[in-house]
Parts: structure tokens; C-alpha cells; sequence
């Protein structure tokens, strides 16, 4: 990258712009997603003075890391003395070890019979919901690869209803494992209410309480607060709290006013340039299904970043776009095809404009926490989207630390599917070891 964008320091909106225009024209685009990794090192600092003296962070990074990136906000997360990763799949511990990842990662979820030699060559802890997977099995052929014994998280079920085992069979999947002399690392629940939901995720809580009881004397880890339940104060002061979102800074509108309460910053934004605007007389019906029709004489400008269709159909009529010179919010008055929204500007832009599509504070409008109420869809699947559209900049202090050109995946699938003439079973066959 051209060292004249390699630092810049971010100090109010002027450069925010010079800095957004600067990566605009030597990447070639209109629109960049920036995350700042700052934020995420604040947002664990921040968590740390809820919990209890002895509690640890076990920071969930499950979908590229809520769709920040896994392997840039795995990197700030160890700067931060985080020694215990979860993750959804199998496949991301195996990715977190083939890229130099050391410390505990737990895989969510319930272990299945086909994931059970990854686990022991990959040294992941798997969760279990029952001992299906595990049947069959000797003691000699569940060890890591350096001889020491599998270990395991115990999921029970206290009222998600998802995963988990009931507590009334515990005992006997205890009495199972210890028979292969699995070792228990710990056990948890999930809560499943809202921020609302107090008393209910407090029964949850107390549920767990009392059914964990017994094996307290086996020093078993135990966990149930998600960031809801941090947010709450409930479980913070047992051995994990196990959190992702509010790391990440991914939640509701309801969760935002938690996550300002506590001091959480939203490391997030994506910046826009129009690529097209216009002046258009009044009558003129603007986007799709003609969803606006202009009263006087407007500017209506197209900004290009991917939308999905109900994102961008949602933030019609009650969406905006930040002006970054003024802080005036422009309304979203149209869904275009090729994911583009129609947006209602005060006059034609200067030279150079700059606008904020999504804001990383925790503005009413334009936050992704309150976009994700208003669209009626989860934002952090909306930015996947854009992720395959728009470059992802990665800023630490007053340097870029990466950028993460679109596509890259599907580049290397073709180079791939180049180098075995094209054939899917090939890739599968020849590279997946490489793919991983």
C-alpha cells in the first residue's frame, strides 16, 4: 500500500474525509468498510470492570469474529491477555491453529462422530450435548496428539432448548465420560432472553446453579453469561463469561443503550461516495416499486455498497446516510438494483464529499445497532454481504494495519479450480487440506 495512507490521524471529520478519499482513490472504489481495531481492545478492557476479580473472558469469535475478521480481531484479542477462544465450527478452530493460534478453543455447538479426529489432531475442546459421538470409542483412541487426554465442555439445557443436555441426565453423561477418562473442562448454559428478560434468564441461571452443584468439588470451569447476561450482571462472577457481540459491538438497538451505558465502542463504519446523483423535478418517482416521488426540485443521490434486498427495501423512508462535512442525516428514499439505495441530499455534493452509511457511535438513526431493528434483519449478515463488495480496512491507532480486498476467497477458489481443470471434487480432493 502507498505509505502516504499508511498513517493518518483521526481527529475530526476533515480528516476523517482526506483519510476516507485518500483509500478511495488508490483502491479504485466508492464505498470502504473500516474497522477499528482500537475499539476492540477497549471493549475487553471495558468488560473486565463488570466481572468478578477471578473471572475470565472467553471471547466467542464464530463468524469471522461477528463478520470484523477472525484473524485481525483473534490478533488484538491475545494483546489483551484473552487465553480462551470459542467458535462455532470445527472448521475455524482448525483455521485458528493453521494460522499460529495457541491458546484454548472451545467449539460450540455439539460434537458430531466426523469431527472427532480434527478435534484431537487440531487440540480443540468440543461441547457435548450426549454422548453419541463418543460411542465406540476406547480410552486409548481419545487423546490429543501429545498424549494428553481429550478434554470437553458439558452444554445443558436450562431452557434455550437448542443444545444441551437435560439436567436430569447430567449424571449419567458424567458417568460416561469419566468412563473414557475424558477430562470435563467445564460446563455451561446459554441464555435465551433478552436484555428484557431478566427474571428469565435469572431462573436460567439459578437452574444451572444448583444442577452444576455437585461436581463443584472437581474444580469443573463453569459459564452462562453471554453479553446479555454481562449486561445483566448475572453469572459474571463464575469461572468464563462467554461473549462475542458486545466485543464486537453487534446488538440491537436495546443492547446499544447497554453497551454506551458500560462503555463499549462500536469499532465499525463504512464510508460512502455517491456514484451517481441528480437533479431531479418534482413528480419524478425514485427506485424500485417507485417507492418516492419528489416534491420540488431534489438531489437524489446513488450510493453502492451491496445491500441485500431487505436491508435496503426496510431503510426506505426511515434510513439515512450521514453528511460527514455537516453531520446532517440524509434520508433513504429508494432500493436501486445492483444493492443500491436512493438517498435524498440537501444540495449536490462537493468535491470530495464523504458520507457515512453506518456510524460507528450510537446515533438513533444511522448506528448499526439501531439499522438492525429498523431493516427487521441481523446487520452482521447484511455486512457479510457487503464484505464481497467493498474493501475492509483495518486501522490501529493512527496506522492501517491491513487491507482486505474483496473477492479474495473466491480468487483462490479459481486459481483452484484452474489447476484441476476446473472440477469442484477436484478442489475437494486434491487441495482441501490447503483450503482449510
Amino acid at each position: 500500500m502507498n505509505s502516504s495512507i499508511s498513517k493518518y490521524p483521526v481527529r475530526n471529520n476533515g480528516q476523517l474525509e482526506e483519510m476516507a478519499n485518500s483509500l478511495f482513490k488508490q483502491l479504485k472504489v466508492p464505498s470502504i468498510i473500516l474497522v477499528n481495531l482500537d475499539a476492540v481492545a477497549h471493549n475487553v478492557k471495558a468488560l473486565r470492570k463488570v466481572l468478578g476479580p477471578k473471572t475470565e473472558v472467553m471471547a466467542v469469535v464464530k463468524g469471522d469474529a461477528y463478520n470484523i475478521g477472525l484473524l485481525p480481531a483473534v490478533k488484538v484479542l491475545l494483546e489483551e491477555g484473552i487465553r480462551h477462544l470459542a467458535v462455532a465450527t470445527v472448521s475455524e478452530g482448525v483455521h485458528l491453529r493453521k494460522n499460529g493460534v495457541q491458546v484454548a478453543v472451545t467449539v460450540l455447538g455439539n460434537l458430531i462422530e466426523d469431527e472427532v479426529k480434527d478435534i484431537l489432531e487440531y487440540d480443540l475442546m468440543p461441547s457435548l450435548s450426549w454422548d453419541k459421538a463418543l460411542r465406540g470409542l476406547g480410552k486409548g483412541e481419545l487423546m490429543y496428539l501429545d498424549g494428553r487426554r481429550l478434554r470437553v465442555n458439558i452444554n445443558i439445557d436450562t431452557g434455550m432448548s437448542r443444545y444441551g443436555v437435560q439436567p436430569e441426565d447430567l449424571a449419567e453423561l458424567v458417568k460416561f465420560l469419566d468412563g473414557l477418562e475424558v477430562e470435563i473442562y467445564s460446563m455451561y448454559t446459554h441464555l435465551s432472553g433478552s436484555e428484557e428478560d431478566l427474571d428469565a434468564n435469572k431462573k436460567q441461571l439459578d437452574k444451572f446453579l444448583n444442577v452444576t452443584e455437585p461436581y463443584k468439588h472437581r474444580l469443573i470451569h463453569r459459564h452462562v453469561a453471554n453479553s446479555t447476561g454481562c449486561i445483566q450482571g448475572l453469572g459474571i462472577d463464575l469461572n468464563f463469561v462467554r461473549v462475542g457481540s458486545c466485543i464486537f459491538g453487534i446488538g440491537s438497538a436495546s443492547d446499544m443503550i447497554q453497551y454506551e451505558r458500560l462503555g463499549f465502542q462500536l469499532p465499525l463504519s463504512v464510508f460512502s461516495r455517491p456514484t451517481f446523483y441528480e437533479l431531479l423535478p418534482p413528480g419524478k418517482k425514485v427506485g424500485l416499486h417507485a417507492t418516492y416521488k419528489t416534491t420540488k426540485l431534489e438531489c437524489i443521490a446513488n450510493f453502492r455498497m451491496g445491500w441485500s434486498y431487505k436491508c435496503a427495501q426496510n431503510l426506505i423512508n426511515r434510513g439515512a446516510v450521514r453528511r460527514l462535512r455537516t453531520g446532517e442525516q440524509c434520508p433513504v428514499v429508494g432500493f436501486l438494483p445492483m444493492g443500491s439505495i436512493a438517498v435524498k441530499l440537501p444540495e449536490v455534493p462537493g468535491p470530495g464529499e464523504v458520507f457515512q452509511v453506518l456510524s460507528d457511535d450510537y446515533n438513533k438513526v444511522t448506528s448499526y445497532g439501531t439499522m438492525w431493528d429498523m431493516t427487521e434483519a441481523a446487520i452482521i449478515e447484511d455486512i457479510s454481504l457487503w464484505s464481497t463488495q467493498m474493501p475492509r480496512i483495518y486501522i490501529n491507532g493512527d496506522s492501517v494495519t491491513e487491507v482486505c480486498q474483496p473477492f479474495l476467497y473466491t480468487d483462490r477458489f479459481l486459481r483452484l479450480g484452474e489447476a484441476s481443470n476446473n472440477s469442484v471434487g477436484g478442489i475437494c480432493q486434491k487441495e482441501y487440506g490447503d483450503c482449510q
